[in-house]
């Protein structure tokens, strides 16, 4: 594709010459939590690239130009590879993948080819809504020592039915190719229960989703089945946690907490690397596109 192909010559020239993997990352902050915080000491075998790094044009950020970034880069004989949100398949509207529940299926799978790893969870931020690393970042907020793993996974389930149903109208209305609720919709002032359902289905219904009750509903009842209700706590919060609108999420959380966790990523990112506990998979893809450059 176009995108990398025009970028500067000696850009191409350089990652050429310095060898190893190239992985192309969606953004910024991608950026900064996979390559500054959790990877950076991976010397020479590894480079990381933030797609919304490059001028507007040729390639800018999001899934679409990390797809093209390593398509063009393929093409000019670099090992490129690149690490996309899940929900480039929403906004692709690739549905039976999207709600894919079972996470051996999900990971082989490979909709954008074999050099394109998708994650499993919605968005990068979704694994920064680890209990451990929020109860650290919100004890050090408050200089206190009363927030616990249980207490914090606790509070994130005490949320989960707003959050399924913020996530349920970001789907219901990508569905419909109009814009989802913003971010922070729901969170200040902070509507919780049925007053947030009704307040979603409004909004909705105002933005031309002709039966938001029944939209939202149909998407519920797919969330639903990334649930485990009658699991433990924490295994179920590690369950849910996959298909909810990550940023959303996050958000949502933070308000409900009394702790900006939205506005601590860095110390989440850091604190999850300290106690070993960099996502599972997203190691896989690191050591996949190592082994393959």
């Amino acid at each position: 594709m176009g995108a990398f192909k025009k970028l500067k010559q000696t850009d191409k020239l350089v990652l050429k010459q310095r060898g190893g993997a190239v992985v192309f990352l969606e953004s910024n902050d991608d950026f900064e939590i996979i390559a500054q915080r959790w990877f950076f000491n991976e010397g020479e075998d590894i480079v990381f690239q933030s797609a919304d790094t490059y001028e507007k044009g040729t390639g800018g950020g999001g899934c679409g130009a990390v797809i093209d970034l390593v398509e063009g880069a393929r093409s000019d004989g670099i090992s490129a590879f690149g690490i996309v949100d899940r929900d480039v398949l929403l906004n692709d509207q690739d549905w039976s993948l999207w709600w894919e529940h079972q996470d051996d299926l999900f990971l082989t799978a490979r909709p954008y080819g074999i050099h394109i790893r998708v994650l499993l969870r919605w968005e990068l931020e979704n694994y920064l809504l680890d209990p451990g690393a929020m109860s650290t970042v919100a004890n050090d907020a408050g200089m206190t020592s009363k927030h616990s793993i249980e207490s914090t996974v606790a509070l994130c389930l005490e949320c989960a039915e707003e959050l399924k149903d913020r996530t349920a109208a970001t789907v219901a209305a990508k569905a419909e190719n109009i814009s989802p609720p913003a971010e922070a919709y729901g969170c200040n002032p902070l509507l919780c229960g049925t007053d947030f359902t009704a307040e979603l289905e409004s909004l909705l219904t105002k933005k031309g989703v002709v039966d938001a009750a029944e939209s939202m509903r149909s998407a519920r009842t797919r969330i639903d089945r990334f649930d485990a209700d009658m699991a433990p706590q924490t295994q179920r919060w590690e369950r849910l946690v996959r298909m909810l609108d990550g940023k959303a999420a996050l958000k949502y959380v933070s308000h409900r907490a009394h702790t900006r966790f939205d506005e601590n990523r860095a110390a989440l990112a850091r604190r999850l690397f300290e106690t070993g506990q960099i996502p599972v998979e997203i190691v896989q893809y690191i050591s996949e596109f190592k082994a393959a450059a």
